[in-house]
């Protein structure tokens, strides 16, 4: 054993030395076969007693973690004992005599064997392997040995906690049996063992003279009070880090109570701090402003109801001046005033790289604020002559941090603009819990807390209009306000609308009299044309987008509601006698689209600006416009239905049409006039209901019937949208020959331009031609934005407009079958148009719309577009993200949307058909066959390398998974070839990364092998392809190899078992020959009698029967995941 240690030792240190190739890898290579050898236990324990070299006793310490877990259930119950208790002593023992390396490896390997033993041990054994921690801990005057139990005891922690445990191959339910264990028996005892630990040694720890014993107590308590306290079983991430101590609510029930709230928690946790305040970054000062930002994250039962709290002092003569949440605040208010007791004076110290103080004070009140209200804070600190109180503190903290340019561009991730994000959240929290419990008027606060919010509000501002007016004269990307830059911004602004809603009476007339300042220097800027304007159209920008937030909610999803603080701003207008401030705002907003109408300005104006007011008035009149909601006298007058609202839509309506006909080739403005003001106003039935009636919305919807030129010069999908907006106004009209009068207008002039484009004798010859594809393109885009605005209301005229048009659809799918957008684009209007009509068809309808898809479908396959070859798929991988493999991603929505209805039997009555087949319809389509002829198509040009996309994978397994479980008779009944491509891509599925299509994959995969089983239990033959018996029963060893092998399957082991139950059942002879393969490699008999034993459970423990009932599903499901537990220590080598 002498040699082998030797061995290891010489490769360890030529490992360290990479000059040497062969060597070093050589050396690997060695290290490598020490770590996966059979037994390699006892060297490893050699290694650690007898070596000299720190590297050798890490790879020992880490060989021998691995070997445990991958032999435990080899071992006896005393051979697991003697292994841990070996390790235990020897960490204790060894404290200084090993690098910290070597120690927290050790460290972790005793949490390790502790947790893979858990559930076989009795409470007794648990409680006897704590109290000898303990024991040996406190028996000892060696520091070092008492700093290590300290950190065995966060190891466990760490490892029982489902976030940062170890893939020990353990089932979900196993872990979190030991979580719940844990958290009931002992981690009350861990952390009251900690503070008493922490408190006896504070003295000396300032002095530095603990050893690190009271830094080590720190980090155990704050490893306590991460853990997730959640009651009974329930689900978490396997995240691999610990949530963020500043993001998190310590919620840990009322028996902490106690412990964590009463006077001696920690007392000593003050002096300590206080102690430390010149040393800001050593590691014992970081710990203890963790642990204050984490006590200040504490919420939940932990605090007793306060109606029961005063009761309970009542009976017992006790004052109730304060509650016990206002003076844990209290307290550790008091603590964090003192990293920062001047704001100037910490941002001058942060700024001297000194911003840990700083930091960790914003950490520490945002996880304040996330748990206790508005009136809390300010309960628990109100200020007096000498003090400002919190709330005014925080808001001059947050100024000084704002104005150490927090908030400039060039300070991305630098420590001024991380306090502001910090103290911005702390602020909306505070804010938004107001907000929510109704308290201060809707969100409206008063008295010293509205002085600290607007101020902050004003200062916010400020500073954002610095910066914007310091980004006016940058270059712009190309892509700037799209994506994660747009979406970024918007939540930013969002953040800052919680602070003006909560001051609105400062905060809009603030905004309202920028809006006009900025507009009127923009004009001027324009008119005079002697002053740059760039940095008052940046400005106004920024102001436009802000009020809107401020103003009102966002409408996705839902009607939104005018905001209950902008209902009591308009309502203090008025009870002071003032102008109303909402509306001042409002008009303020529709000022600056309106300038659009101005012929001096319109046609100069910058398409920037407008962009920005068309957002902001489409947020705005989502909430306020013709609102069926109360407004208040003000408001209703200037915008309701019965003032001056429809005045107000019309001219609206007059803006979109100005500028979709007058600002050429911006397209980010047209699709904002479509997207976000026109759709907004044709959302909802009554505001259609007017909007149909005014001029200019016929002037709009006319030109869009004639194709006026304006129109056609728009991009494609701006015309999709306008189609779309168009389309769906036809609720407001207000029967049903008005809508089909309405739909014919609008669309005949397209549907005709197909038509006359599809019978066009030199369309072959002209198809390719730029202009007739550009046309060709912008009125499928047309059709789509129909469909896409299709209504239950005006399905039936849009249906008739989409019918009258498919065979020349197919005319044109003939001519550009060699173009790939344009095939790409018939396919997805298909879809477009299956989905939105496929709920409503009668049977004849239905059936025509079936044939057409099938004609499509045909012709797609004829020309066999999409096949690509691995060359061509490696290099469109380059390709923009929505670019790549569009005609079989619309192929496979389309297949999706047929399959949203059972189309198979139309319930159609005799009379029904002949309807059908005289409209041209024939014979009744099979919906599922039509499915599977798609797929009979697309399983060809699938190729692993198609399937590496997440999107067209999920989109692919999703079919697959309904098809299988629906229709497995017509699976079946595929070709040899098509089956066995179907199923390979399953293996793919079942192989894949993304946990959504691997869900999809188990459960096709189920539904088919469920179908194989009954077959054959019925008598039939199962599943047929001329590949008889291993057809399925490959998928047998695909799902053992990874439960067993791979380090993320022990999620998958409840949704294998469905598949493999039925796999197992159907393919006896399959599942055999697995398990001797699986015992052929096992070279040791002792592996291989546990591996039999756990083999022979599966099917037979637990009174399993050859079943597959609801109960013998669960059955399996707990045998299988046994199984997984012992077989994996044994099968998997790392």
């Amino acid at each position: 054993m002498d040699e082998q240690v030797a061995l290891i030792e010489h490769a360890c240190a030529v490992f360290e030395n990479p000059s040497n190739q062969a060597a070093h890898q050589e050396a690997s290579a060695t290290l490598l076969a020490f770590r996966n050898s059979a037994a390699p236990i006892g060297v490893c324990q050699h290694v650690l007693q007898s070596s000299s070299s720190e590297q050798a006793k890490f790879q020992a310490a880490v060989t021998l973690r691995d070997a445990a877990v991958r032999q435990w259930a080899t071992m006896s119950r005393d051979d697991q004992r003697a292994l841990r208790g070996y390790v235990l002593h020897y960490v204790l023992r060894h404290t200084s005599k090993q690098s910290d390396l070597v120690q927290k490896q050790l460290t972790g390997t005793v949490a390790v064997l502790l947790k893979r033993g858990w559930v076989d041990e009795s409470p007794q054994e648990r409680h006897a392997f704590f109290s000898e921690v303990e024991s040996t801990v406190s028996g000892t005057s060696d520091a070092a040995a008492r700093r290590t139990g300290i950190e065995m005891l966060e190891a466990v922690v760490s490892e029982f906690a489902p976030s940062t445990a170890s893939p020990l191959g353990l089932p979900w339910e196993q872990h979190d049996r030991c979580r719940r264990s844990l958290q009931q028996d002992y981690l009350h005892t861990f952390y009251h063992h900690a503070a008493t630990i922490a408190g006896e040694t504070a003295p000396a720890a300032t002095q530095g003279q603990d050893q690190g014993v009271c830094s080590a107590c720190l980090s155990l308590m704050a490893a306590v009070l991460t853990w997730d306290f959640r009651p009974g079983n329930g689900r978490a991430a396997y995240l691999g880090t610990r949530p963020t101590s500043d993001s998190l609510q310590v919620q840990p029930g009322p028996s902490w109570r106690g412990l964590l709230l009463g006077p001696d928690s920690c007392p000593w946790l003050h002096p300590l701090l206080a102690h430390l305040h010149n040393q800001p970054d050593s590691v014992l000062a970081q710990r203890a402003r963790q642990l204050v930002v984490l006590l200040c994250s504490l919420t939940g039962d932990i605090f007793p109801k306060e109606q029961h709290l005063q009761q309970s002092q009542q009976q017992a003569g006790i004052s109730s001046s304060s509650s016990m949440r206002n003076e844990h605040l209290r307290g550790l208010v008091q603590m964090v005033w003192v990293w920062v007791p001047d704001p100037q004076a910490a941002v001058h110290q942060a700024a001297a790289n000194e911003e840990a103080f700083l930091l960790d004070a914003c950490r520490a009140l945002n996880a304040a604020a996330s748990v206790h209200r508005l009136s809390g804070f300010d309960t628990a600190a109100p200020g007096d002559g000498t003090n400002p109180g919190i709330l005014a503190h925080l808001a001059s903290l947050t100024q000084a941090c704002i104005g150490a340019g927090g908030l400039e561009q060039g300070d991305e991730g630098g420590w001024a603009a991380d306090a502001v994000d910090i103290l911005l959240d702390a602020w909306v929290e505070l804010l938004q819990v107001t907000a929510a419990r109704g308290q201060g008027s809707g969100g409206v606060v008063s008295g010293r807390a509205h002085d600290a919010v607007g101020a902050v509000f004003q200062a916010l501002l400020e500073a954002a209009l610095r910066d914007a007016a310091a980004g006016a004269f940058e270059d712009e990307e190309e892509d700037e306000g799209k994506g994660g830059a747009g979406s970024a911004r918007d939540e930013w602004l969002t953040r800052v609308a919680v602070l003006g809603r909560a001051a609105p009476l400062l905060a809009l007339p603030l905004l309202s009299n920028l809006i006009v300042h900025r507009q009127q220097q923009v004009a001027h800027s324009m008119t005079a044309g002697k002053e740059d304007g760039s940095v008052a159209m940046e400005e106004l920008c920024l102001v436009l987008r802000l009020a809107a937030h401020v103003l009102a909610d966002p409408g996705e999803g839902e009607t939104p509601l005018m905001p209950l603080s902008m209902a009591h701003a308009s309502t203090a207008s008025a009870s002071a006698g003032q102008a109303d401030v909402v509306e001042a705002t409002s008009n303020a907003l529709l000022g600056v689209a309106g300038m659009s109408l101005d012929p001096t300005l319109g046609p100069i104006m910058s398409p920037r600006v407008l962009e920005a007011a068309v957002w902001a008035i489409g947020r705005w009149a989502d909430t306020y416009l013709l609102s069926e909601e109360e407004l208040s006298p003000a408001m209703s007058q200037a915008f309701g239905p019965a003032g001056n609202g429809p005045s107000v839509l019309a001219a609206l309506v007059q803006v979109a049409g100005t500028l979709l006909g007058g600002q050429a080739g911006e397209v980010e403005l047209h699709t904002a006039v479509c997207t976000r003001l026109l759709s907004v106003l044709v959302r909802r039935r009554h505001v259609s209901h007017r909007l149909v009636q005014l001029q200019p919305w016929h002037n709009l919807a006319g030109a869009f019937a004639q194709q006026a030129a304006a129109l056609t010069g728009l991009s494609a999908k701006v015309q999709r949208a306008l189609a779309c907006c168009l389309c769906q106004a036809a609720t407001g009209l207000a029967d049903n020959a008005q809508r089909d009068q309405y739909i014919n207008h609008l669309l005949q002039n397209i549907a005709g331009e197909v038509s006359s484009l599809a019978s066009r004798a030199d369309l072959a010859s002209i198809a390719e031609r730029p202009d007739v594809m550009q046309r060709a393109t912008a009125l499928l885009e047309c059709l789509r934005g129909a469909a896409q605005g299709t209504s239950p209301d005006a399905q039936q005229p849009l249906f008739s407009v989409c019918a009258g048009v498919m065979e020349p659809l197919l005319a044109l799918q003939k001519a550009y079958r060699q173009h790939e957008p344009v095939v790409c684009l018939l396919l997805k209007l298909a879809g477009d148009v299956v989905e939105a009509h496929v709920s409503y068809l009668p049977a004849g309808d239905a059936h025509i719309m079936c044939h057409w898809v099938l004609h499509l479908l045909q012709t797609y396959s004829s020309y066999n577009k999409g096949r690509r070859s691995v060359q061509t798929a490696a290099s469109l991988r380059q390709d923009a993200v929505g670019e790549s493999y569009r005609d079989l991603r619309a192929l496979l929505k389309l297949l999706t949307h047929l399959t949203q209805r059972d189309l198979i039997d139309f319930g159609s009555t005799e009379e029904e058909t002949g309807a059908g087949a005289a409209n041209g319809a024939g014979q009744a389509v099979d919906v599922a066959q039509l499915v599977f002829l798609g797929l009979d198509i697309l399983i060809p040009l699938i190729s692993l390398e198609l399937l590496g996309y997440p999107k067209l994978c999920l989109l692919y397994f999703q079919l697959l998974a309904y098809m299988m479980e629906v229709y497995p008779e017509k699976v079946a009944a595929l070709t040899s070839q098509q089956l066995q491509t179907l199923l390979h891509t399953l293996e793919f599925g079942i192989a894949s990364s993304e946990p959504e299509a691997v869900q999809s994959a188990l459960e096709a995969l189920a539904a088919l092998a469920k179908f194989d089983y009954q077959s054959k239990q019925a008598g039939k033959s199962g599943l047929q392809a001329g590949a008889g018996e291993g057809l399925l029963g490959r998928f047998l060893e695909v799902l053992m190899r990874r439960l067993l092998l791979d380090s993320g399957a022990g999620e998958l082991t409840g949704l294998a078992a469905d598949a493999l139950l039925p796999l197992i059942l159907a393919h006896p002879q399959a599942y055999q020959h697995i398990g001797e393969q699986l015992l052929a490699e096992q070279k040791d008999a002792g592996l291989r009698s546990v591996l039999t034993s756990a083999l022979t459970k599966v099917m037979s423990a637990n009174g399993l029967c050859h079943s597959l009932d609801r109960n013998n599903k669960k059955v399996f499901r707990d045998n299988l995941g046994a199984f997984v537990v012992d077989a994996r220590s044994i099968v998997r080598v790392r």
